[in-house]
Formats: structure tokens, sequence, C-alpha cells
């Protein structure tokens, strides 16, 4: 499970690498920070708000507004739902799918925590 402690170690972290690959995409963080994506997320950016899912390849695309950005507040909402706020350039919302499956996967220095929603 995410922990506050976990939540720190994205806030001011910097996106710096983005790895897209069939069924998951990857977000990489300056700080040695990696988030693991499975399930839809949405991005509100200057293009406004668009829907795309980690294991469609064509939406990695939506992630690169936030390249080399940092994020300025990270929380976790109910149902295991991540925000990432990157300020002024915009936010994106991980969003688990409700079948019991690994959705996705966020690695900090202090661990790893799968998160699934039944």
């Amino acid at each position: 499970m995410i922990n506050e402690s976990d939540l720190a170690e994205l806030r001011s972290a910097v996106l710096t690498g983005v790895t897209i690959g069939v069924g998951s995409q990857i977000l990489i963080f300056g700080n040695g920070v990696t988030l693991l994506i499975q399930c839809p997320f949405k991005s509100n950016s200057k293009h406004g708000e668009r829907w795309g899912h980690g294991e469609k390849v064509a939406t990695g695309i939506l992630f690169l507004d936030f390249l080399n950005h940092k994020i300025e507040n990270a929380f976790l909402d109910a149902g295991g739902v991540l925000v990432l706020d990157f300020g002024g350039v915009g936010s994106l919302v991980i969003v688990p799918d409700l079948n019991g499956l690994e959705s996705y996967v966020l690695t900090t220095k202090f661990g790893v925590s799968p998160i699934l929603v039944i």
C-alpha cells in the first residue's frame, strides 16, 4: 500500500523519462522513483482533458506534456486513485481498474507498492 513516505518521494520529483511498451508504460523520475501503469489514466494539460490506458501504446504520448516538469503535489484519493499535480503544467490522474488485478506499481526507496482494487 502507498503511504505518506511514498507520496513524499513523489513530491518535487521531476519526470525525466517515459518507457512506452506493450502492456504497460513506466514513468521514470529523477530521484529514482518509478511508476508502472497498466490501467486508465487521465491527462489534464494545455491540450485539455484526455484519457489514456497504460496497456495502449498509442496513448503514451499523453505523458510527454509532463516530461522534465516537477510534481508540485501527489496524493491518493478514494479507491486507490493516484493524483500527480504538476502545477501550471497540469495533472495526471491514475485510475485503477476495479478487476482485482494489478493496475499500477509505485517503486520508491521505501519499497514496491503494487495497487489492485476489487
